[in-house]
């Protein structure tokens, strides 16, 4: 009975020290599962990590690069705005010359002026010494231009620096077509000057009627011109 005992004993200390070590056994090798598991977590995780930063460099560098552009832009923006204005000033002054020279009709405030012949000639005196003259168109666009005007018509025909006026008998010829009088000279540009300039004391107008010429003038609001080109085709 006492070996019996003995073996029982016995045979349940193997039993028991072969679970123990199959479970140890099994666990180790679990163990290493788990840390062969992380290596590779953390293998992907450091190559997250570099992907990350590689991104976040490039990223950097993008916005580096975006910043220069902007204030290229900037500059860009700051050297156009200049010349715009230049270029302005530039159109600006295109059409003023192009309305000086004719290519461009014009309109605004002005004088109007009109010479008219002598009502009275008396009998004994020469009719030439009461009729307007070429000479008289001349002292009056002349004066005008002085004074700064814009844009000169006689008769509703627009003048210019090169125009020819001369006397043809009782009539006056503009560039070839010819105006019977009274002559309505028409001048746009600042009232004020132009109207001081011809009405001066001792001036033109008096100098005028010395000559036996009747002389009108008004301020006009509203005087239209057409071009040269306009004018050529009418």
């Amino acid at each position: 009975m006492k070996l019996r005992g003995r073996h029982v004993i016995l045979s349940l200390v193997l039993l028991v020290s072969g679970f123990l070590v199959a479970i140890s056994y099994e666990h180790t090798k679990q163990d290493s599962k788990v840390v062969q598991l992380n290596d590779q977590e953390w293998e992907k995780d450091y190559y997250y990590r570099q992907q990350l930063i590689n991104l976040e460099e490039k990223n950097r560098e993008l916005k580096q690069d975006l910043e220069n552009k902007r204030k290229e832009i900037q500059n860009l923006e700051e050297e156009l705005g200049g010349q715009t204005e230049t270029i302005d000033n530039y159109v600006d002054r295109k059409l003023e010359l192009q309305m000086i020279t004719g290519e461009l009709p014009v309109t605004g405030r002005g004088v109007r002026i009109t010479l008219s012949d002598s009502d009275y000639v008396p009998s004994e005196e020469n009719a030439n010494q009461y009729i307007v003259h070429e000479r008289h168109i001349h002292r009056v666009v002349n004066e005008l231009l002085s004074a700064g005007a814009e844009a000169v018509s006689i008769n509703g025909q627009r003048v210019f620096r090169d125009s020819f006026i001369n006397c043809v008998g009782p009539v006056i010829s503009v560039d070839g077509v010819t105006h019977p009088a009274p002559f309505t000279i028409s001048a746009i540009g600042d009232q004020e000057v132009m109207y001081s300039s011809i009405n001066l004391t001792d001036g033109l107008v008096d100098e005028l009627i010395s000559d036996n010429i009747e002389v009108e003038m008004e301020k006009m609001e509203n005087i239209q011109m057409s071009a040269r080109v306009d004018q050529e085709r009418g």
